[in-house]
Protein backbone atom coordinates (compact mmCIF):
# COMPACT_ATOMS: atom_id res chain seq x y z
CA UNK A 1 0.00 0.00 0.00
CA UNK A 2 1.59 3.09 -1.08
CA UNK A 3 2.38 5.53 1.85
CA UNK A 4 0.19 8.41 2.39
CA UNK A 5 -2.78 6.30 1.83
CA UNK A 6 -4.74 5.68 4.60
CA UNK A 7 -7.72 7.75 5.05
CA UNK A 8 -10.19 8.20 7.73
CA UNK A 9 -12.77 5.82 7.34
CA UNK A 10 -16.75 6.18 7.48
CA UNK A 11 -17.70 6.89 11.16
CA UNK A 12 -20.10 3.68 11.29
CA UNK A 13 -17.12 1.44 10.78
CA UNK A 14 -14.25 2.66 13.87
CA UNK A 15 -16.73 5.08 15.68
CA UNK A 16 -19.30 2.62 17.66
CA UNK A 17 -17.03 0.56 20.20
CA UNK A 18 -18.81 -3.16 19.30
CA UNK A 19 -17.96 -2.83 15.47
CA UNK A 20 -14.82 -1.75 16.20
CA UNK A 21 -14.11 -4.64 18.80
CA UNK A 22 -15.27 -7.06 16.33
CA UNK A 23 -13.25 -6.00 13.51
CA UNK A 24 -9.90 -5.81 15.36
CA UNK A 25 -10.57 -9.33 17.18
CA UNK A 26 -10.62 -10.52 14.03
CA UNK A 27 -8.13 -9.40 12.62
CA UNK A 28 -6.06 -10.64 15.55
CA UNK A 29 -6.93 -13.71 15.40
CA UNK A 30 -6.12 -14.17 11.70
CA UNK A 31 -3.18 -11.46 11.94
CA UNK A 32 -4.86 -9.61 9.07
CA UNK A 33 -2.21 -6.81 9.06
CA UNK A 34 -3.95 -4.38 6.29
CA UNK A 35 -6.92 -4.18 8.69
CA UNK A 36 -4.92 -3.73 11.84
CA UNK A 37 -3.10 -1.26 9.99
CA UNK A 38 -6.15 1.27 8.82
CA UNK A 39 -7.07 0.42 12.62
CA UNK A 40 -4.26 1.93 13.54
CA UNK A 41 -4.95 4.81 11.26
CA UNK A 42 -8.30 5.42 12.35
CA UNK A 43 -7.36 5.90 16.11
CA UNK A 44 -4.67 8.17 14.94
CA UNK A 45 -6.73 10.72 13.28
CA UNK A 46 -9.47 10.97 16.00
CA UNK A 47 -6.66 11.27 18.76
CA UNK A 48 -3.82 13.20 17.09
CA UNK A 49 -3.27 16.30 15.38
CA UNK A 50 -0.49 15.58 13.09
CA UNK A 51 -0.76 11.57 12.90
CA UNK A 52 1.94 10.01 11.29
CA UNK A 53 1.22 8.53 8.42
CA UNK A 54 4.00 5.66 8.58
CA UNK A 55 2.94 4.34 11.96
CA UNK A 56 0.29 2.05 9.95
CA UNK A 57 2.73 0.79 7.52
CA UNK A 58 5.41 -0.32 10.68
CA UNK A 59 2.62 -1.55 12.09
CA UNK A 60 1.84 -4.00 8.87
CA UNK A 61 5.06 -5.04 9.13
CA UNK A 62 5.38 -6.09 12.54
CA UNK A 63 2.01 -7.94 12.45
CA UNK A 64 3.18 -9.75 9.22
CA UNK A 65 6.32 -10.55 11.28
CA UNK A 66 3.62 -12.39 14.24
CA UNK A 67 3.04 -14.27 11.72
CA UNK A 68 5.85 -15.37 10.90
CA UNK A 69 6.85 -16.50 14.03
CA UNK A 70 3.38 -18.40 14.34
CA UNK A 71 2.82 -16.40 17.17
CA UNK A 72 -1.31 -16.34 18.46
CA UNK A 73 -3.17 -13.67 19.85
CA UNK A 74 -2.82 -12.82 22.86
CA UNK A 75 0.07 -15.32 23.50
CA UNK A 76 3.26 -13.65 22.67
CA UNK A 77 6.10 -13.42 23.44
CA UNK A 78 7.23 -10.60 26.31
CA UNK A 79 10.46 -9.62 24.55
CA UNK A 80 8.36 -10.27 20.82
CA UNK A 81 9.08 -6.20 20.00
CA UNK A 82 12.66 -6.36 20.83
CA UNK A 83 13.20 -9.43 19.10
CA UNK A 84 11.52 -7.96 16.10
CA UNK A 85 13.39 -4.57 16.08
CA UNK A 86 16.91 -6.92 16.17
CA UNK A 87 16.15 -8.52 13.38
CA UNK A 88 14.74 -5.88 11.69
CA UNK A 89 18.16 -4.31 12.10
CA UNK A 90 20.16 -7.02 10.89
CA UNK A 91 18.04 -8.23 7.91
CA UNK A 92 15.31 -5.13 6.71
CA UNK A 93 11.80 -5.37 7.29
CA UNK A 94 9.48 -8.68 6.60
CA UNK A 95 8.39 -8.55 2.70
CA UNK A 96 11.02 -5.66 2.22
CA UNK A 97 14.87 -5.75 1.03
CA UNK A 98 17.21 -7.49 2.30
CA UNK A 99 19.90 -5.88 4.15
CA UNK A 100 20.52 -4.26 7.54
CA UNK A 101 18.84 -1.07 8.73
CA UNK A 102 20.15 2.76 9.35
CA UNK A 103 19.45 3.03 13.51
CA UNK A 104 17.32 6.20 12.79
CA UNK A 105 15.15 3.87 10.91
CA UNK A 106 14.70 0.94 13.67
CA UNK A 107 14.16 3.61 16.16
CA UNK A 108 11.56 4.98 14.09
CA UNK A 109 9.84 1.33 13.72
CA UNK A 110 10.42 1.13 17.38
CA UNK A 111 8.25 4.49 18.27
CA UNK A 112 5.86 4.16 15.61
CA UNK A 113 4.92 0.34 17.68
CA UNK A 114 4.03 2.05 20.55
CA UNK A 115 0.89 3.31 19.21
CA UNK A 116 -0.20 -0.71 19.58
CA UNK A 117 -1.04 -0.23 23.31
CA UNK A 118 -3.35 2.78 22.86
CA UNK A 119 -4.91 1.58 19.40
CA UNK A 120 -5.65 -1.84 21.44
CA UNK A 121 -7.00 -0.54 24.41
CA UNK A 122 -9.41 1.56 22.24
CA UNK A 123 -10.85 -1.07 20.48
CA UNK A 124 -11.14 -3.36 23.30
CA UNK A 125 -8.51 -5.97 23.15
CA UNK A 126 -5.51 -4.62 25.57
CA UNK A 127 -1.81 -5.58 24.81
CA UNK A 128 -0.89 -8.75 27.03
CA UNK A 129 0.89 -7.08 30.19
CA UNK A 130 3.85 -9.44 29.90
CA UNK A 131 4.77 -7.63 26.34
CA UNK A 132 7.44 -5.63 26.48
CA UNK A 133 8.30 -1.83 25.32
CA UNK A 134 11.78 -1.15 24.33
CA UNK A 135 12.78 1.76 25.83
CA UNK A 136 13.96 4.61 23.44
CA UNK A 137 17.93 4.25 22.16
CA UNK A 138 18.29 0.91 23.84
CA UNK A 139 21.25 -0.67 23.96
CA UNK A 140 20.96 -3.06 21.18
CA UNK A 141 20.04 -0.57 19.04
CA UNK A 142 22.27 2.29 20.18
CA UNK A 143 25.57 0.41 20.24
CA UNK A 144 25.51 0.93 24.17
CA UNK A 145 26.61 -2.76 24.94
CA UNK A 146 29.49 -3.19 27.10
CA UNK A 147 32.51 -4.96 26.30
CA UNK A 148 32.10 -8.69 28.20
CA UNK A 149 34.61 -9.34 30.97
CA UNK A 150 35.43 -12.09 29.49
CA UNK A 151 36.70 -10.01 26.01
CA UNK A 152 38.25 -7.63 28.69
CA UNK A 153 40.34 -10.25 30.60
CA UNK A 154 41.07 -11.75 26.88
CA UNK A 155 42.57 -8.05 25.82
CA UNK A 156 44.00 -7.11 29.18
CA UNK A 157 45.98 -11.16 28.51
CA UNK A 158 47.19 -9.80 24.94
CA UNK A 159 48.48 -6.30 25.88
CA UNK A 160 51.02 -8.18 27.40
CA UNK A 161 52.35 -10.56 24.57
CA UNK A 162 51.70 -7.49 21.73
CA UNK A 163 54.39 -6.55 19.52
CA UNK A 164 56.77 -4.50 19.31
CA UNK A 165 57.29 -4.74 22.93
CA UNK A 166 57.69 -0.81 23.48
CA UNK A 167 53.69 -0.39 23.49
CA UNK A 168 52.53 -2.78 25.87
CA UNK A 169 52.92 -0.20 28.42
CA UNK A 170 50.70 2.40 26.58
CA UNK A 171 48.19 -0.25 25.58
CA UNK A 172 47.63 -1.05 29.63
CA UNK A 173 47.09 2.48 29.96
CA UNK A 174 44.90 2.69 27.10
CA UNK A 175 42.66 -0.01 27.92
CA UNK A 176 41.94 1.54 31.86
CA UNK A 177 41.36 5.10 30.39
CA UNK A 178 38.45 3.38 28.34
CA UNK A 179 37.58 0.20 30.23
CA UNK A 180 37.73 1.57 33.63
CA UNK A 181 37.57 4.94 33.39
CA UNK A 182 35.29 5.66 30.81
CA UNK A 183 36.93 8.17 28.40
CA UNK A 184 36.73 8.51 25.09
CA UNK A 185 39.47 7.71 22.87
CA UNK A 186 39.68 11.42 22.13
CA UNK A 187 39.56 12.39 25.40
CA UNK A 188 42.20 10.06 26.67
CA UNK A 189 45.01 11.62 23.51
CA UNK A 190 44.07 15.20 24.97
CA UNK A 191 45.40 14.47 28.60
CA UNK A 192 48.42 15.86 29.83
CA UNK A 193 50.21 14.20 32.69
CA UNK A 194 49.49 17.20 35.25
CA UNK A 195 45.73 15.91 34.69
CA UNK A 196 46.23 13.04 37.04
CA UNK A 197 45.98 14.18 40.44
CA UNK A 198 46.39 10.89 42.11
CA UNK A 199 43.51 9.28 42.83
CA UNK A 200 41.62 11.55 40.55
CA UNK A 201 41.33 12.18 37.09
CA UNK A 202 40.99 15.65 35.35
CA UNK A 203 39.33 15.63 31.98
CA UNK A 204 39.14 18.80 29.98
CA UNK A 205 37.79 19.72 26.95
CA UNK A 206 34.03 19.31 26.13
CA UNK A 207 33.32 18.49 29.28
CA UNK A 208 35.17 19.59 32.08
CA UNK A 209 35.04 16.85 35.37
CA UNK A 210 37.07 15.33 37.72
CA UNK A 211 36.71 11.17 37.41
CA UNK A 212 37.80 8.79 40.38
CA UNK A 213 40.08 5.89 39.60
CA UNK A 214 39.64 2.66 40.20
CA UNK A 215 42.97 0.99 41.89
CA UNK A 216 43.18 -0.91 38.92
CA UNK A 217 43.57 2.70 36.65
CA UNK A 218 45.60 3.85 39.99
CA UNK A 219 48.29 1.08 39.47
CA UNK A 220 48.66 0.97 36.00
CA UNK A 221 49.36 4.80 35.81
CA UNK A 222 51.44 4.87 38.54
CA UNK A 223 53.56 2.07 36.95
CA UNK A 224 53.16 4.31 33.20
CA UNK A 225 54.50 7.52 34.48
CA UNK A 226 58.18 6.88 35.38
CA UNK A 227 58.53 6.12 31.34
CA UNK A 228 56.33 8.56 30.34
CA UNK A 229 59.00 10.82 32.12
CA UNK A 230 61.70 9.12 30.13
CA UNK A 231 59.79 9.19 27.14
CA UNK A 232 59.51 13.22 27.70
CA UNK A 233 62.57 13.93 27.88
CA UNK A 234 63.77 12.35 24.51
CA UNK A 235 62.58 16.31 22.92
CA UNK A 236 64.23 19.26 23.44
CA UNK A 237 61.07 20.95 24.90
CA UNK A 238 59.28 18.08 26.29
CA UNK A 239 55.57 17.60 25.83
CA UNK A 240 52.77 18.19 28.35
CA UNK A 241 50.41 15.22 27.46
CA UNK A 242 50.07 12.17 29.14
CA UNK A 243 50.55 9.75 26.76
CA UNK A 244 54.33 10.04 24.72
CA UNK A 245 54.89 7.72 21.50
CA UNK A 246 57.51 5.08 22.61
CA UNK A 247 58.44 3.91 19.48
CA UNK A 248 62.85 4.33 19.01
CA UNK A 249 61.72 7.12 16.12
CA UNK A 250 62.35 10.66 16.14
CA UNK A 251 58.86 10.81 17.39
CA UNK A 252 60.03 9.10 20.02
CA UNK A 253 58.44 11.59 23.15
CA UNK A 254 55.93 13.53 21.17
CA UNK A 255 52.05 13.09 21.46
CA UNK A 256 50.42 10.63 19.55
CA UNK A 257 47.83 10.98 17.10
CA UNK A 258 44.62 9.84 17.65
CA UNK A 259 45.12 7.84 14.41
CA UNK A 260 47.82 6.00 15.76
CA UNK A 261 45.77 5.18 19.21
CA UNK A 262 42.84 4.28 16.49
CA UNK A 263 45.07 1.70 14.77
CA UNK A 264 46.54 0.36 18.11
CA UNK A 265 43.53 -0.65 19.74
CA UNK A 266 42.79 -2.16 16.30
CA UNK A 267 45.55 -4.12 16.33
CA UNK A 268 45.32 -5.14 20.03
CA UNK A 269 41.70 -6.50 19.48
CA UNK A 270 42.86 -8.32 15.86
CA UNK A 271 45.29 -10.35 18.43
CA UNK A 272 42.73 -11.11 20.94
CA UNK A 273 40.27 -11.88 17.84
CA UNK A 274 37.87 -9.80 19.13
CA UNK A 275 35.99 -8.29 15.68
CA UNK A 276 34.64 -5.23 15.30
CA UNK A 277 31.02 -5.13 13.52
CA UNK A 278 32.72 -2.03 11.44
CA UNK A 279 30.56 0.68 12.33
CA UNK A 280 31.89 3.62 14.86
CA UNK A 281 28.97 2.92 16.83
CA UNK A 282 29.86 -1.00 17.99
CA UNK A 283 34.02 0.10 17.85
CA UNK A 284 36.46 -1.46 20.60
CA UNK A 285 36.86 1.94 22.22
CA UNK A 286 33.22 2.51 22.62
CA UNK A 287 32.38 -0.73 23.86
CA UNK A 288 35.20 -0.55 26.31
CA UNK A 289 33.47 2.82 27.31
CA UNK A 290 30.44 1.62 28.04
CA UNK A 291 32.17 -1.48 30.11
CA UNK A 292 33.03 1.46 32.58
CA UNK A 293 29.69 2.63 32.95
CA UNK A 294 28.35 -0.82 33.67
CA UNK A 295 30.95 -1.14 36.22
CA UNK A 296 30.19 2.20 38.04
CA UNK A 297 26.11 1.33 37.70
CA UNK A 298 26.96 -1.84 39.48
CA UNK A 299 28.95 -0.66 42.23
CA UNK A 300 25.66 1.12 42.87
CA UNK A 301 27.13 5.21 42.08
CA UNK A 302 24.04 7.20 41.07
CA UNK A 303 23.37 7.36 37.77
CA UNK A 304 23.72 11.39 37.59
CA UNK A 305 26.84 10.67 39.04
CA UNK A 306 27.91 8.22 36.22
CA UNK A 307 26.55 10.63 33.91
CA UNK A 308 29.12 13.54 34.78
CA UNK A 309 31.82 11.25 35.50
CA UNK A 310 31.96 9.77 31.79
CA UNK A 311 30.26 12.79 30.27
CA UNK A 312 27.38 10.32 29.00
CA UNK A 313 25.07 13.04 29.86
CA UNK A 314 21.99 10.66 28.16
CA UNK A 315 22.80 8.60 31.35
CA UNK A 316 20.97 11.31 33.84
CA UNK A 317 18.49 11.90 31.47
CA UNK A 318 17.28 8.36 32.39
CA UNK A 319 18.09 6.48 29.29
CA UNK A 320 18.70 3.38 29.75
CA UNK A 321 22.55 0.86 29.56
CA UNK A 322 21.53 -2.84 29.57
CA UNK A 323 24.18 -5.32 29.88
CA UNK A 324 24.40 -7.50 27.16
CA UNK A 325 27.90 -8.56 27.86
Amino acid sequence: MPRGSFVPLPLEAWDLPEERHRRVGEALATWNERLLAEGVWAYLVRHRKKPDPVVPHMVERFVLWLAQKGRRWPALEAGDIRAYLLEIKERGFPGGPKGPLAPATVERARGALGYLWPFLEWAGHPMPPHVEYPPRRFALLSGRVPLPEEAWERLWRKAEEFNPAHWRPLLRVLLVLLGEVGLSLREASDLWRDDLKGERLVVRGRSLREVPLSPLAQATLRDWLPLRDYLAGHQPIPYPHLLLNPAPTRSRGKPLPYPILVQLLQELAQLAGYREEGKARNSLSKRLRWRAIRRYLQAGYPRDKVAYWTGMRSLGAGLGLEDAG
